[in-house]
């Protein structure tokens, strides 16, 4: 079916949206990550956890906080451009430290504090974490 100049077809995990980004630009979106934004929250009981790889756009942390935490966020070849990654823990994480492979992390806090969400957004244009709303 053809719609004004575009034709329509269904959507499958190596089809790519238009739209745009939150600099303004007009980018490709991946549906997968497009369908990722309305994930269910993965649930981490961290009672002896240090460390975790986010691979959900939700993640909460559950139980005792440990000295240190360490957070990793998807790497910069994951094609991510624009979406954003919440994280919240039921306790305070007093150390917690942030990394991605290939991208810097700007703005994340030292300190996970307790209910309180931190929102993380991607700028591919830069391979950047930066801290959002």
């Amino acid at each position: 079916m053809k719609v004004q100049n575009y034709i329509t077809e269904t959507p499958s995990t190596t089809s790519k949206v238009f739209g745009t980004n939150a600099a303004g630009k007009t980018v490709n979106f991946d549906v997968p990550v497009l369908l990722a934004l309305n994930q269910t929250p993965s649930v981490i009981s961290t009672n002896d956890l240090t460390l975790a790889t986010l691979t959900n756009v939700n993640t909460y942390f559950t139980g005792t906080a440990g000295a240190s935490f360490a957070i990793t966020l998807p790497a910069s070849s994951s094609n991510l451009d624009g979406v954003k990654y919440v994280v919240m823990s039921t306790a305070t994480r007093a150390t917690t430290s942030w990394a991605s492979a290939g991208a810097a992390v700007v703005g994340a806090p030292a300190t996970l504090t307790a209910n309180t969400p931190v929102c993380l957004q991607y700028s591919h244009a830069n391979a950047t974490w930066y801290i959002s709303i």
